[in-house]
């Protein structure tokens, strides 16, 4: 029967295989009764103390079954591999190992403080260094700079240029609020004693230079003058001039049949004329503008400036004049010189009062080989609006000789 033979197969594979469960049970037996497998979950320093000591396997279900207290990091598993343990172990170990604590959040970045608009400063004349409370903010570029970031706040700004006064402001700024300030900065004075030098040797040469004055202090001329008398009352007069300066002058008028002539050596004078005029207003007025049709002579303007003081008052023409200032013990002159640097106008304030407010103007001026000559000179006292002298030359000759008898008769 065949049922015989199975069971015989049946007893022998139970016999064989009883030995093997009896040690798989045991096994299992004794790694629950092993105390490695129990206890507190290993540090770091735990397993690599342990780590090529301990079989890998037994060590691994020691993981399994402890755990491990630390979150490895790439420099940890280099130790661990470095020390011998298995692919693995390692695989083990990352699997029971804790999460990393999470990373503590940034902190919150702080609110930026409120700041002010832009500020725009702008300076005149270009270019300014710029402060503000005493902190240099760089100089500004065609006459402007913009500044950002300040705090809302009472600032103090401050320009500078040099061969210029500083100057200060104070300003108010608010947050969000542009704001925009700007200056002129005045010359200091040694710029502008500088520039009065500048204006009075661009004059000189504009008059022809240094030859072509010498040259104009011998001159004669002839044409018509204008004269007003101290009460407004005016005449008028064919003429003749002639000048060798700086100390002889004369004038001689005639018209309506009656003839007047004044003549002066320094500070002495000779008149005469038609008998009708002596110890008339026309020879009184004729002594006092005489004097001052040679003083004011352009050759003798710029031997006066030269002995003064000079100074411009601006470094920039207005209304289209440059304004030379001198000054000297007895007064001061200020020249108005057109755009070519030509005399314009003098008004002369004297030191005691007397006098002040004197102009000379000058105008349609002759060019006569380098020189420039006004044809027409006019002197106007300051008590009155009528009062004083006006030449017009028709013609000019500038002399190589005038004996000195041609003048004080």
């Amino acid at each position: 029967m065949r049922v015989l033979p199975a069971l015989a197969a049946l007893l022998v594979a139970s016999v064989l295989a009883g030995p093997a469960l009896h040690a798989q049970s045991n096994t299992k037996k004794d790694e629950k009764e092993d105390p490695f497998f129990s206890g507190p979950p290993f540090s770091l320093d735990d397993l690599l103390q342990r780590v090529g000591v301990i079989a890998d396997r037994r060590l691994r279900v020691a993981v399994l079954r402890r755990g491990v207290n630390f979150s490895p990091t790439p420099q940890d598993y280099d130790r661990l591999k470095k020390a011998g343990a298995s692919a693995e172990l390692i695989s083990t170990i990352a699997v029971k190992a804790p999460p990393p604590p999470p990373k503590p959040a940034p902190p919150p970045k702080p609110t930026p403080p409120p700041t002010a608009g832009p500020l725009t400063l702008e300076c005149l004349p270009a270019e300014c260094t710029v402060s503000i409370n005493g902190k240099p903010r760089g100089t500004t570029s065609r006459g402007s700079i913009e500044i950002r970031g300040l705090p809302p706040s009472q600032v103090t700004i401050e320009f500078a240029k040099d061969g210029f006064d500083a100057q200060q402001l104070s300003l108010t700024l608010h947050a969000g609020v542009a704001a925009m300030r700007g200056v002129t900065l005045k010359p200091d004075a040694a710029t502008l004693a500088q520039a009065g030098k500048d204006l009075l040797a661009k004059m000189i040469a504009r008059l022809g230079g240094a030859q072509a004055l010498q040259q104009s202090r011998l001159v004669s001329g002839a044409g018509s003058a204008s004269l007003w008398q101290s009460g407004g009352q005016r005449t008028e007069w064919r003429m003749i001039s002639r000048l060798k300066l700086p100390s002889l002058a004369l004038i001689e008028i005639n018209g309506a049949g009656l003839k007047w002539w004044t003549s002066l050596a320094g500070s002495d004078s000779k008149a005469d004329g038609s008998k009708q005029m002596r110890g008339g207003p026309v020879a009184v007025e004729m002594e006092k503008l005489v004097r001052l049709y040679r003083d004011y002579q352009p050759a003798m303007l710029v031997e006066t400036l030269g002995k003064m003081k000079l100074s411009a008052l601006d470094l920039a023409p207005v209304n289209g004049q440059w304004r030379l200032h001198a000054t000297g013990t007895d007064g001061a002159l200020t020249v108005l010189l057109g755009p070519d640097f030509l005399p314009a106008r003098v008004i002369y304030d004297s030191a005691s009062g007397l006098g002040s407010g004197l102009e000379v103007l000058y105008s349609d001026y002759l060019t006569i080989g380098k020189a420039e000559y006004p044809k027409s000179m006019a002197i106007r006292f300051a008590d009155q609006s009528q009062h004083g002298l006006e030449v017009r030359l028709d013609t000019v000759k500038f002399e190589t000789n005038l004996p000195n008898k041609d003048f004080h008769r």
